[in-house]
């Protein structure tokens, strides 16, 4: 039995792929926990102290609430994305690559602004990391749908345009509170803790990604 090498195709699946970016996505998540520092008290009454220390956290708090939400967000995009792909090459391999490496940096700004989130150096990081990061994930979708080329086959054009209007969507949204971060942190602030909102509507394309 001969064997011809020219006739070689191999199969290449998405599936390391998947299983590399949700390792990433996974430690990536987890570090943010690390932004929120246990406090070390002494003294007398140490109960209240603590209190006091576990309140004065809250900035941590709420940065560690919507950066989880935020990776989130990117980690169900990312999956969805890939029940639309049906094979990788070695283009999108590295264009993944950069959209996790925008991912696994998300732990430093968040932990950056819990502690400095009245200086506007931080927000201006945090929100143009989401940018950058958004922006990184809308190239895999762009480069494997262009012309249907990672695609399914019979995927409809109407999935194709609503899936990639919901990725720059939301990196409208983090534009925007960068924007709001020169004029009122306030407000640049409020609108991070929303922005998450527009994800959890519904989506026409959902029953194509969820069956």
């Amino acid at each position: 039995m001969s064997s011809n090498p020219a006739s070689f195709k191999p199969i290449v699946t998405t599936d390391r792929l998947e299983a590399f970016s949700d390792g990433v996505f996974a430690i990536a998540i987890t570090l943010l926990v690390f932004g929120i520092k246990v406090p070390v008290v002494s003294g007398v009454d140490v109960s209240a102290e603590l209190r006091h220390q576990l309140l004065a956290l809250w900035p941590s708090y709420l940065s560690f609430g919507v950066s989880f939400t935020i990776i989130s967000i990117f980690w169900i995009g990312h999956h969805h994305m890939f029940r639309l792909i049906s094979r990788s090459n070695r283009t999108l391999l590295w264009l993944n690559n950069v959209f996790l490496m925008c991912v696994s940096f998300i732990p430093f700004p968040a932990s950056l602004i819990s502690l400095y989130g009245r200086e506007r150096i931080s927000m201006i990081l945090y929100c143009g990391t989401t940018i950058i990061t958004g922006i990184a994930l809308y190239m895999i979708w762009a480069y494997a749908s262009t012309g249907g080329r990672l695609l399914y086959a019979g995927i409809p054009k109407r999935v194709i345009q609503v899936a990639g209007w919901r990725i720059l969507g939301g990196t409208f949204f983090y534009g925007v509170a960068l924007g709001l971060a020169f004029v009122s942190l306030t407000a640049s602030r409020i609108l991070l803790v929303f922005i998450p909102l527009f994800y959890l509507l519904p989506s026409s394309i959902d029953p194509h990604i969820e069956e």
